[in-house]
């Protein structure tokens, strides 16, 4: 009986390994997966006149949901293994829920930050690459976030710049161009 028990015992580990690691493997894959396709669909086609401007955009945006569909299969991931460990999720995802309203409320400069920074890929306000001007900074946008921009400015400074701060824009890449040139003429008698 005692054997049996042990042989059952071993049995239901090597299954619930198995399927542990194919849990992690098959997100593993799925992650490899949308990520190739991320990439495909951000590419900038041939033959576009705004080449520039579309790969810079399409590596803001990429690189944005890459981080969002990472954290969204880590989080099914972490369910999936507390299922095989018997743990009761639906209390987990809607304690997770009570809990996120309750940081929303509690955290509504945070929220402004999330909303401004959607509206602000969105709108294509700016991207990586551009050279801007957020209130007494200016430089080239190293990162943008839906939290925060960084801006790298002629000093090889760093700003992280919350987007719920962000008021005005000007941005110098875009746009139609004009160069003022003063030329000095010299009064003549």
């Amino acid at each position: 009986m005692e054997q049996l028990l042990t042989t059952n015992f071993w049995l239901d580990m090597a299954v619930k390994i198995v399927r542990l690691a194919v849990i992690v493997i098959g997100a593993a894959l799925v992650l490899r997966f949308t990520n190739l396709m991320v990439e495909k669909f951000f590419v900038p086609k041939p033959g576009n006149k705004n080449l520039y401007l579309e790969e810079k955009r399409a590596r803001t945006l990429s690189s944005l949901l890459h981080s969002i569909v990472r954290y969204v299969i880590y989080f099914i991931v972490l369910v999936m293994i507390l299922q095989e460990f018997r743990i009761d999720t639906t209390s987990i995802v809607a304690g997770a829920g009570i809990i996120g309203l309750a940081l929303g409320v509690g955290a509504q400069s945070l929220v402004k930050d999330f909303v401004t920074g959607f509206f602000i890929i969105l709108e294509d306000q700016y991207g990586v690459g551009d050279y801007i001007v957020i209130s007494d900074m200016a430089g080239t946008v190293e990162e943008l976030g839906f939290r925060v921009t960084k801006l790298r400015d002629g000093n090889g400074i760093l700003h992280i710049i919350p987007n719920g701060a962000i008021a005005k824009v000007s941005n110098y890449t875009r746009g139609h161009m004009q160069a003022t040139v003063n030329v000095p003429v010299p009064y003549l008698r």
